[in-house]
């Protein structure tokens, strides 16, 4: 129980065999962040007519004193009235029952309880404020043998103060769902960073269950996906599920990150009067998936910058990302060295309009695991010298290719200067080239000792070449 007056809440989450204690924190700040959505209401109506709720969200933090996941994440909605956190309530259920489903087919023979890992979608528990007992019933179900519903939440009456004097029970709505670490996608030049497409495994599995229960999470984004480490494994996971969406029926209204929003998308905000269809929404999913895919492999500043900037070549304001073989370009651009040429192939193919472009990632088959299997399999075509040769147990000789010859010697003729002026200029040119050197045998040092050293040394050798001509 909650003193109205102390600094923090608790939430109870009854279920076989785990129950979890969540001690509520104030959140850091207390201002609050506008959210609307479109409901079906309860009364029925027209098919297709929703009706809007505004709200108030607070983001906060709780700990489970108990055992299980440790950290949680809280969303307090904060909304007009009764009537509408009684529809909102209804609403965050249904989502959470079609998202968390999709987490009972992946496998998981050790899971005892449906909030254990493993997970595609993190699961979100909705709980009320006015601290009325209600089952979950045919909320959150698994096919593991180990139903949810008999999670009850229980809360105080009585809210803390940190709410605000205007904050009545009835109107007030807790989200609480396991705390996830966020990712940073580092930019990866000059290789892609391959190592990141197996955790997706999990993520592309789960989204194709998703889709083929007619639903679309709608925001997927680098900010939207975590990783989740359990038992020793490693896996992405979506989070923040406001703006899922049944995607059959289409839904007439949609919540997404405009920055990161399907090219369909965006062409029919433009062409008023014309009707959204469920393969828009299957694709605005597969499109963020491929935007966060590419942020893991070559970085989100570079996926920003280049793949989501206009496309100075399309008088219709288009993005370089909204076409196939302008992504194409980037990569080979990003990624020049031609062993890489199978994956950047696979890579820029979802991003055209034939068949394993846009007419792919509308299409209600399953997509997502198989075209990520696609670029796995791409990717071990790639003839990498220094991981081949680790594989062999010898050190691989440094390529030094004429282009870097040329790099080199250009660096050093670049201004009129004497003898010495030419020696720095062409020594800051080799010290460049060496970082890039270490970087790309840093794999191999791991299993021949000073192999890192070998690019830098060849490269000094080819300054030093240079300078001599």
């Amino acid at each position: 129980m909650s003193d109205p007056d102390s600094r923090s809440l608790t939430i109870e989450l009854e279920g076989s065999p785990r129950r979890a204690r969540l001690t509520v924190a104030p959140p850091v700040s207390g201002q609050p962040k506008a959210v609307e959505f479109a409901v079906v209401p309860d009364h029925g109506g027209p098919a297709g007519q929703l009706v809007r709720i505004d709200a108030e969200v607070i983001f906060t933090t709780a700990s489970n004193e108990r055992d299980g996941w440790r950290d949680w994440h809280v969303k307090i909605y904060r909304c007009a009235n009764g009537e509408e956190a009684a529809a909102l309530r209804e609403h965050l259920h249904r989502q959470a029952a079609a998202l968390q489903r999709v987490n009972s087919y992946l496998p998981a023979p050790q899971r005892r309880q449906a909030i254990e890992p493993p997970w595609a979608v993190v699961p979100v528990q909705v709980v009320r404020g006015d601290g009325q007992l209600e089952e979950m019933d045919n909320v959150v179900t698994t096919r593991l043998g180990v139903p949810l519903d008999q999670i009850v939440a229980r809360l105080r009456q009585h809210l803390p103060a940190w709410l605000g004097d205007r904050a009545r029970p009835e109107e007030i709505l807790f989200a609480v769902s396991p705390q996830i670490d966020p990712l940073r996608w580092e930019d990866t030049n000059p290789h892609p960073a391959t190592e990141h497409l197996e955790p997706f495994l999990t993520l592309a599995a789960g989204l194709d269950h998703l889709h083929s229960h007619g639903w679309a999470h709608c925001d997927i984004k680098p900010d939207n996906v975590c990783r989740c480490t359990y038992a020793g494994r490693t896996d992405y996971v979506l989070i923040d599920t406001d703006a899922a969406t049944r995607a059959e029926p289409p839904p007439q209204t949609l919540r997404t990150s405009q920055l990161y929003e399907y090219r369909g998308l965006r062409q029919l905000r433009l062409r008023p009067g014309h009707e959204p269809s469920a393969g828009l929404f299957y694709a605005q999913d597969r499109f963020g998936f491929l935007t966060v895919v590419l942020s893991a492999l070559a970085g989100r500043e570079w996926v920003d910058r280049v793949l989501l900037a206009p496309d100075p070549e399309d008088r219709y304001g288009g993005r370089i990302v909204d076409s196939g073989e302008r992504v194409g370009q980037a990569l080979a651009a990003l990624w020049p060295d031609e062993r890489w040429r199978p994956l950047r192939e696979l890579l820029a193919e979802p991003f055209g309009t034939g068949p394993q472009g846009q007419i792919a990632l509308e299409h209600p088959d399953p997509w997502a695991a198989d075209w990520l299997n696609r670029v796995r399999e791409a990717e071990a075509r790639c003839v990498d010298p220094v991981r081949s040769a680790a594989r062999r147990g010898t050190p691989a000789p440094w390529l030094v290719t004429d282009a870097e010859v040329e790099r080199v010697r250009a660096a050093a003729q670049a201004h009129p200067a004497g003898r010495n002026q030419r020696v720095r200029l062409a020594y800051s040119a080799v010290a460049r080239g060496a970082q890039a050197a270490a970087a790309s045998q840093f794999r191999l040092a791991a299993w021949r000792w000073g192999a890192g050293l070998t690019g830098s040394a060849v490269l000094v050798a080819l300054g030093a070449f240079v300078i001599g001509r």
